[in-house]
């Protein structure tokens, strides 16, 4: 997950494509074995955002424990964190889509996004770039 989140912790469309829409990702990784990270798209007037956290067994999370997600400062919602049940790692995901039949709008408060806006999961977060 580490290595995946690096991966997309700096990506940002190329400019051809930003012409058509807007990509901005970013992840962060914790002191000890947790880590978080977020995408935010927006093509063609449909939006989606989406934030996840994951953390090692035994490092103070547990499953049923809701974390607070802030964009901007603007809190928008909460995830619940569940456990894997496959490695026992607990995790977490909140998603939005402006797409009707995915049944999770944006928040009426939900901040307008630009590179920079920060994403805190938790005690943790990073910068959209």
């Amino acid at each position: 997950f580490l290595a995946l989140a690096a991966l997309a912790g700096a990506y940002a469309a190329p400019a051809s494509a930003q012409s058509t829409g807007t990509r901005l990702a970013c992840s962060a990784a914790g002191a000890q074995d947790f880590s978080m990270d977020a995408r935010y798209e927006d093509r063609r007037g449909r939006r989606k955002f989406d934030a996840s956290f994951e953390a090692a067994p035994n490092l103070g999370f547990v499953a049923g424990q809701r974390v607070a997600v802030s964009i901007g400062g603007v809190s928008v919602g909460q995830m619940t964190l569940a456990r894997d049940p496959a490695n026992g790692d607990i995790t977490g995901d909140l998603e939005f889509d402006t797409r009707r039949d995915e049944g999770n709008p944006f928040p009426a408060n939900f901040p307008n996004v630009a590179r920079g806006t920060s994403v805190v999961v938790g005690t943790i977060g990073c910068a959209l770039n």
